[in-house]
């Protein structure tokens, strides 16, 4: 397994152990087994608001959840993100006066999906909602998808010039992260290329 993030079985959350299992808003994950086949599961991601983790765990149960369920970390440091909707839920300060850190990079929880017919590869880029260009000594996430299981490398482009090699050699897991050490100029474009076969590529005009 190349990635993964760390959860709580929803009985270790701190808001159950620590704070006699406080309402709240919380995201609790299950899988669902409907066909009996192993390895094959559906999974179950809700987001429950003014509740207790218990409550929402029977929820889960009710739907027909048999194995464990997790939780990943609630409140103010929570933040989803989708490639293609953008930010889903962004940390909110429970009290103004307050100035936490929070991380440049959310959890992400990513699916490939096999299919035993032979498909072309290939790369699709995604595009930051709205779009944003990258600023310098600043984090840009650059996200994608692909059909295969090599590396990539990435490349920063202006035109036919190549401005930047960003990365020779990176894992094809859909998102990296890229500091800018220099100003990017809009019309420049990002290449994702296959590490074992150029020909197979996308671009992200900027």
């Amino acid at each position: 397994m190349k990635n993964a993030i760390v959860t709580y079985r929803y009985s270790d959350h701190p808001a159950k152990v620590l704070a006699q299992n406080q309402a709240n808003k919380y995201q609790v994950i299950g899988t669902l087994n409907k066909d009996s086949v192993k390895g094959d599961e559906l999974l179950l991601i809700m987001t429950v608001k003014k509740a207790t983790l218990d409550e929402a765990a029977d929820l889960l149960r009710k739907l027909g959840v048999k194995g464990d369920i997790i939780t990943v970390d609630g409140g103010r440091s929570t933040y989803l993100f989708n490639s293609q909707n953008g930010n889903i839920i962004v940390p909110q300060l429970s009290n103004p006066q307050e100035n936490p850190a929070f991380r440049n990079l959310p959890h992400y929880l990513g699916f490939r999906k096999t299919t035993k017919n032979q498909v072309a590869p290939k790369i699709s880029i995604g595009q930051l909602t709205p779009k944003v260009l990258p600023n310098k000594d600043q984090p840009y996430l650059i996200l994608w998808q692909d059909n295969f299981d090599s590396d990539v490398s990435i490349k920063l482009y202006d035109g036919n010039k190549l401005i930047q090699n960003i990365s020779s050699r990176t894992a094809s897991d859909g998102v990296y992260e890229w500091i800018p050490r220099i100003s990017v100029k809009e019309g420049y474009f990002i290449r994702i290329s296959s590490w074992k076969d150029r020909n197979i590529f996308g671009e992200l005009q900027l």
